[in-house]
Parts: C-alpha cells; structure tokens; sequence
C-alpha cells in the first residue's frame, strides 16, 4: 500500500463523527487535532449535573485547546460533582468506571485545568479500581494505565498497544515508532473511528519526525537499528489460539519460507526509505548474475535475507558459506552497492550459535552487521 493510500484511509468523516457518543467523538478529535470532521461544539457542559460522557468530551477539547479555554470554569465544577459519586457500587453496573476513553478524557481535562492533586485523590483512588477491574482488556486497560499517569507523572504506567504509547508519550523511543508503524500497518482499513484515530495520531507523529528530520540522514546505523527493532514489534504478530472477534476464526500469519521473512522487512522498511527496492539484479559476474534480496541505493547497501530451518553447526557454517559467497558478487565495482546487512530468521532458535555466526560474518569486508530473528515463542503451535 502506497503512503498516500495509508493516509487517505486515516479519517474520520463528519458524518461518523455525528454517530459517535460525545466522548468518543472527542477522542478522535484530540488524536486528530487537523480534523475539522469533529463538532467541537458538542463538547459543553450546560445545565446542573453532568453526565460523565460530557465531562469526558470537555476534557479532550480542554487538553486540545489550552487552559485559557473558557470550559474551564464549568470543568472545575462538573469535577467536584463527579468526585460525589459513588463508584462501583454493588448493586449498580458499572459504566464510568470502566470507560476507558472517558476515564482518560476526565485525566486530560484535570491535568490542564490544572486542578490540585490533592483535589484530585479520588480520580487516581478511582483509576486504580478501574486499572484492576480492567486488567488485560486490550485498549480500556491501556488507556487507563495512560490516565493514571497522567494524574501521576511518577506512575509508570505499563502500556501494551505501542501506537498509544506513540499517542500520548512525549518522548517515543525509536524502537517504539518502529514497533508502532507496525503495528498501524497492521491494522490499516479498520472501519472503527477509535482505531482509525489512533492510527491517525502514529502517522502524524512520523510525518512530523520527518518534517525535522530526513529518515535517509540515518544511515545504516538506522537500518541496524529499525532491523534489530522487530524482535520487540514481533510481540503484537498476529498468532491467534482463539477467536478475539466474534464471527471471525483465529488468523495465524505464520513465516514459513524467505520469501515471508522479506516481505515483513518489506513492510518495516519501505515507509522509512522511500527508494527501498527487492528482488533486483546485478551486472554479470562471469557467468552469473547475482539478485539481491532488498537494496537502498541511497545508503549504497543490500539487506539479505536468510531462513534457517536447521539446527547445529552444519546449518550455520551452510548459512556463512551463502552469504560469503553473495558479499562476493554483490560487493563489486559498479554494482553501486558497498555494504551489506544480513537477516537471519532463525526457525529453530539455536540462540547459543548466535555469537559465533555474527562473529564470523561481521569479519568479512563489507558486512556491516548481522541481525538474527529468532522465530517468537507466541508462534508455537
């Protein structure tokens, strides 16, 4: 999929918007701060006790707008209503409490009212019931543990989805861009606004990394490292044991052979370096004609791909004989190529060879590093 088609699927439409519970629809608006689809004006607070959806939805715009906004007033009040409240009570169900998107929106608009932490105990007290009662339920428990550090900023709150921890960390590490761009790929043509929104929030924060900063500036060290990134983004690789949607049977997206292996850097890779290509072929060599696996002429290197089905030291000294003889044909005058990278998928996870093979291989000239894959634990059948 071309980026332009990724980006045309990440939006809301007006009319969605309009079907959406307020609160909901302020979610969207808050990740989507361009989209004029949302009606902020929704979001109000008017008359005398407030619906826990209103409150929610004043909070993103709140967090959206600023602390001069002139919601602020109203806020203030709604909060100290709320804080009223008897929450999971035993013989009512709960509905706020286990809001995800509302909890949040409520954190968002104290934090930027700048409501006093003391006033502000019986949130933090309500988020860790909720944290409990929502432990291990996917987006809801994410965007609580997002709240409670929020209402906390020296809680470390422990966020599975890598595109919410994209959403609302300040400071992203390169490894969780990496493994959130995955993980949106992954869910690119989601019907849902929520999922389109959080999708949205991942690829205006590439889009505004790469406004600062030219990906290609990187150089090989930011290919190493996007490689070396996959072992952490292979924990949200689809290998389902149960159905998680009803109606839908379990998908199990196994990687049997090279090909699978390539085009999963494929999908890494190619967002990143827009001149990335495959399957290519070289000048002659005598009476060969060497095809690389993956090539980016701007930083003059090939990635090859290997898949070791094998184990033992037979299996590794075959693998080194491979790519010792296509670092021979590829690494040649006017191939327009200096450097190679190689990327092993290794079926059998024979982790002890690892030292050795990396060590051999990084040797030989022009191999700039070696990046080995083990297949994850969660793929066990």
């Amino acid at each position: 999929m071309r980026l332009s088609e990724i980006a045309e699927s990440l939006v809301v439409e007006s009319d969605v918007y309009r079907g959406l519970p307020d609160h909901v629809a302020a979610f969207c608006g808050y990740l989507i701060p361009d989209d004029h689809g949302w009606p902020e004006d929704r979001a109000a607070l008017v008359g005398g006790n407030q619906g826990y959806q209103a409150v929610a939805a004043v909070g993103y715009a709140l967090a959206r707008r600023g602390s001069d906004d002139d919601r602020v007033g109203g806020f203030e009040v709604a909060m100290e209503q709320l804080s009223g409240r008897v929450f999971f009570a035993e013989s009512r169900t709960p509905r706020f409490e286990v809001d995800g998107i509302a909890l949040l929106g409520v954190a968002l608009g104290a934090r930027t009212a700048r409501i006093a932490k003391a006033t502000c105990t019986w949130l933090g007290s309500l988020l860790e019931r909720s944290a409990q009662a929502l432990k291990g339920d996917g987006r809801d428990s994410d965007l609580v543990e997002i709240a409670r550090g929020i209402i906390d900023p020296n809680y470390d709150a422990t966020v599975g989805d890598p595109r919410l921890r994209i959403a609302f960390s300040p400071t992203p590490t390169s490894g969780e861009r990496q493994a959130a761009w995955s993980e949106m790929i992954a869910h690119v043509g989601d019907g849902d606004p929520v999922e389109i929104a959080i999708n949205r929030a991942v690829w205006e924060h590439c889009v505004r990394l790469l406004a600062v900063t030219r990906l290609g500036d990187a150089g090989v060290a930011g290919l190493v490292e996007s490689l070396e990134g996959l072992a952490q983004s292979m924990s949200h690789w689809t290998y389902e044991k149960a159905p998680r949607v009803k109606g839908v049977s379990p998908q199990q997206w196994e990687v049997k052979h090279e090909y699978h292996v390539q085009n999963l850097l494929w999908t890494v890779l190619r967002p990143l370096w827009g001149d990335l290509v495959d399957e290519q072929s070289l000048p002659k060599v005598g009476h060969k004609t060497p095809r690389y696996d993956l090539g980016i002429p701007s930083l003059e290197t090939i990635v090859e791909v290997k898949f070791m089905r094998s184990r033992g030291s037979a299996a590794c000294r075959r693998v080194t004989d491979e790519i010792a003889a296509d670092r021979s044909l590829y690494l040649v005058p006017n191939s327009g190529y200096k450097k190679l990278v190689v990327f092993i998928w290794d079926e059998c996870r024979q982790t002890e060879e690892y030292q050795t093979l990396k060590v051999g291989l990084e040797g030989m000239d022009g191999i700039e590093k070696v990046v080995i894959l083990s297949r994850p634990s969660r793929m066990d059948g």
